[in-house]
């Protein structure tokens, strides 16, 4: 799909009542927060509109309007065409209204097609209740006259031909024009005798396109095919890598579920967990939220959140699932778990979330981790709930020492035992605590990771989490929640509490073919003057730091190599470097212990000892709008990269000498 802005959106309706507000029969949603859609109901009682992000593009005072008068049996004919500063609602080829906008809205190939939720951002959850016959966008303005002249089930050869068009009489929601993936029916949709049947109770379509995602097509991250990948729950069995994950920026988060034999080639599985769109005031009436996933006994459990301000009960309840087989799940709310008010506070709105749980072989019970409220001082706390057999919970003294984190995963490594939350990480040399910061940092690769989980394989500790997105798509703007996830990684521990991480060998491994290497003779970015460089040395003038020596390669690889370095000198490796400025740098630093990945209007610096008595190994995976770099296998720094898709590889030094002993550019 290219980008769009003067359209058409047309369907056939049954509505199963008019007096029902907010939902939407056809929107065409760029998934940063914009959308265009046929709207029944959201601003007056019985009136169709056009929809729009802020209502920018829609009309306030509807009174003159008139209002729907058809039965549940009645078919509805809506269409609404956008043309350059204006907007004309039809409604079975008649005029319905018609005005003029200040800024029209453009599409590009992100899009989403929604039907039924107003937008895939919709707070209120508003749905269509009714059945949709058909469904058609157009990239053109319609007139008056090409609407009326639309009929149900055909596409004429004098007719403009959709760019979308959605019949449902295959039994699918399926695209027949091929401009947008099948459509993926959420809640209690579903698609019978030729139409979309939606309740109204958080149940819709939806479908994007893949196009236009360059990370979605990265050999080393899964991405959904819509909305954004939020917090990983992962779990190992019997030679599956399995990881749920929260789909987020889609209406009501749902659990989904993929699986892989070797961290890189990813099956999805079917919708693991989803709201009960028949009980919205209950506690799985609104989100499905964090948790964890265990086996007991040849059953496998889910512990989630379940999140839902409107529940009495509380806005944050524990909830229990069970599967005999990872796939299918059965929910069991009469073993709903609340705040105890004796050690966590169980006011309405008090954090109570996130459960992990695990065996605890010191014990022999299992251990439930939550992040919630101490009951007395109402301070975020690391709780902790105890069972015999994963059914009757008793509450206990919070960890001690344990900062209050959302997505805690407690594990042990070494005899010592680690403590991971949403943002940084502690460790204790016992379960209850203390638990005490690291010696060098406590993050793993933040700010750009968030919610990242492990799993273990038997020998390894595999750590997944997600990317942030973007939505603006450029360097530097504001982050959503959710993202892609980053490649798989191993943790290892290091020396007092502190934690390494490396990537795991599997991804490592799918890049085979090289591009470029030392005996590859370079071309020089400045005057060869400044430099001598005989394949391994880069010996600059102290103080000088800029693009000395570049190499072309592919937009998309991973780069390996490793250096000497004088104590005081400083590398910095430049990724997709412009010709005019611009571009990505890896900046390592050891006299001042650090590293720093930057870029337009972004700069993260971490905590970086190296030890210049050794090689210094560098690992830089540069995808899509992702790049994941990896210093000597135990320091990561992740950065989003929107601006620049591809440019050179470049390395400078200042400071001292940096003596470059290996390098090779890879690709699958």
């Amino acid at each position: 799909m290219t980008t769009i802005r003067d359209k058409t959106l047309v369907a056939w309706v049954y509505l199963d009542d008019t007096t029902q507000r907010g939902g939407s029969a056809l929107t065409i949603d760029d998934q940063a927060s914009h959308f265009d859609g046929i709207v029944f109901g959201e601003r007056a009682p019985g009136k169709w509109m056009a929809g729009s992000d802020g209502f920018r593009r829609s009309t306030v005072d509807q009174s003159a309007w008139p209002a729907e008068a058809a039965g549940p049996d009645d078919l509805v004919q809506t269409a609404i065409v956008y043309w350059g500063e204006g907007i004309a609602i039809y409604r079975d080829g008649e005029d319905y209204a018609r005005y003029a906008i200040d800024q029209p809205q453009e599409f590009g190939p992100r899009s989403a097609i929604v039907m039924g939720l107003r937008h895939i951002e919709a707070g209120d959850r508003a749905c269509l209740a009714g059945r949709i016959e058909e469904a058609r966008l157009y990239d053109v303005p319609l007139t008056r006259e090409q609407i009326a002249a639309l009929k149900v089930g055909g596409v004429g050869d004098a007719e403009p031909k959709p760019l979308g068009w959605w019949t449902f009489e295959d039994g699918t929601a399926r695209d027949l024009m091929g401009a947008f993936p099948e459509g993926k029916l959420m809640g209690n949709a579903r698609v019978g005798d030729g139409r979309l049947y939606l309740d109204g109770k958080g149940s819709y379509m939806v479908a994007a396109t893949p196009e236009g995602v360059p990370d979605r097509a990265s050999p080393i991250h899964f991405r959904p095919a819509f909305g954004r990948l939020a917090d990983t729950i992962p779990f190992y069995w019997k030679g599956e890598y399995h990881v749920f994950y929260l789909l987020g920026n889609v209406g009501p988060v749902t659990w989904e579920h993929i699986v892989s034999t070797d961290l890189v080639h990813w099956k999805e599985l079917p919708t693991a967990l989803e709201p009960d769109p028949n009980d919205p005031d209950g506690p799985d009436g609104g989100h499905m939220f964090t948790g964890s996933v265990v086996e007991g006994n040849g059953v496998f459990h889910i512990f989630y959140t379940g999140h839902n301000p409107r529940n009495p009960q509380g806005m944050e309840l524990v909830m229990h699932a069970t599967s005999p087989d990872l796939i299918t799940w059965t929910k069991h709310p009469e073993e709903r778990i609340s705040p105890d008010g004796v050690h966590y506070a169980n006011a309405q709105n008090s954090d109570f979330r996130d459960p992990y749980v695990f065996w605890n072989e010191e014990e022999k019970l299992y251990w439930m981790v939550v992040f919630a409220r101490d009951a007395k001082t109402n301070g975020e706390v690391q709780g902790l709930l105890k069972s015999a057999d994963l059914k009757h919970w008793e509450q206990a003294e919070p960890l001690e020492g344990a900062p209050g984190q959302e997505c805690p995963d407690l594990f042990t490594i070494g005899g010592l035992h680690y403590l991971i939350g949403g943002g940084f990480y502690t460790w204790s040399d016992q379960c209850h605590g203390p638990y005490h910061k690291p010696p060098v940092s406590g993050d793993l690769d933040r700010p750009n990771i968030y919610a990242a989980k492990r799993m273990f394989d038997g020998r390894r500790h595999i750590w997944v989490g997600w990317v942030w997105d973007i939505p603006a798509g450029r360097d530097g703007g504001d982050m959503a929640w959710g993202g892609t996830m980053c490649l798989p990684r191993e943790l290892h521990a290091g020396p007092e509490g502190q934690l390494y991480s490396k990537p795991a060998d599997e991804v490592v491994a799918i890049f085979k073919r090289t591009v470029l290497s030392l005996r590859d003779k370079p071309r020089f970015a400045q005057s060869p003057a400044q430099w001598s460089y005989d394949g391994s040395d880069l010996k600059g003038k102290p103080g000088e730091i800029g693009s000395q020596i570049a190499f072309d390669v592919p937009d998309n690889y991973l780069l390996e190599c490793t250096c000497r370095m004088d104590p005081q000198a400083r590398l910095v490796i430049a990724l997709r470097e412009q010709a005019g400025g611009g571009g990505y740098k890896l900046t390592l630093d050891p006299g001042r212990g650090v590293a720093s990945l930057s870029g337009n209007g972004f700069s993260y610096q971490r905590p970086c000892p190296i030890d210049t008595s050794a090689p210094v190994k560098v690992q830089a995976f540069v995808q899509g709008t992702i790049i994941e770099c990896f210093i000597n296998d135990q320091y990561a720094q992740t950065c989003r990269a929107y601006d620049h898709l591809g440019g050179r590889l470049g390395f400078s030094v200042a400071g001292g000498a940096v003596t470059l002993t290996e390098m090779a550019v890879r690709v699958p």
